[in-house]
């Protein structure tokens, strides 16, 4: 069976109110490189490289499949009451600690209008439930305070601070640290 094709089962699609989380496929290859074409988008991601390339979607699409293939992660297509794809929405997963990490971006076209919040709760959401994970922890450069915001609006406590934890275009950036428990949402 093909990585894709195991992808598309342990992925299920995903609603919210004006969302659709839907597994991400090689067709949305052109659609990422597009989106992350963009400078500003990608300078506020913690590790995709500069220039962003079809290579580099392909690539990074291939290593999700892998991820779900071996239950160590979950990655969905945010598409939005259009059916236009804005962005990406999953999880690595650490299974032997029923634990896992939230990671996600938007194309900066979608930034500002609550695209993103309502991913990652509807995410976390079945990370809580259907995963039945423990833990759930979420990473951000200091200086994305959008990121900070949503963050926060889904209920994640803050740990601290990586001081000079990444190194993006030369500069060293701070990372913060944020934890969302099962006992949280109760």
């Amino acid at each position: 069976m093909s990585t894709e094709v195991e992808t598309l089962q342990c992925c299920p699609i995903l609603y919210s109110e004006r969302l659709a989380l839907c597994p991400i496929q090689k067709e949305d290859a052109e659609r990422i490189t597009e989106l992350l074409s963009d400078y500003e988008t990608v300078y506020m991601m913690t590790y995709a490289p500069w220039p962003y390339t079809l290579a580099d979607s392909q690539q990074w699409i291939d290593y999700v499949h892998w991820l779900c293939s071996e239950n160590k992660g979950r990655f969905w297509g945010i598409y939005d009451s259009d059916g236009v794809f804005i962005g990406t929405i999953g999880m690595s997963l650490y299974p032997e600690h029923d634990r896992g990490e939230l990671h996600y971006w938007l194309g900066r076209l979608y930034w500002g209008k609550g695209y993103g919040t309502e991913a990652a709760k509807r995410a976390i959401r079945y990370a809580f439930q259907d995963l039945r994970l423990e833990c759930l922890d979420v990473n951000h450069m200091s200086r994305n305070l959008r990121s900070q915001r949503l963050i926060q609006k889904c209920g994640f406590q803050y740990e601290g601070t990586f001081r000079h934890y990444v190194k993006r275009f030369g500069h060293y950036e701070d990372v913060k640290n944020y934890s969302l428990l099962r006992s949280d949402l109760v």
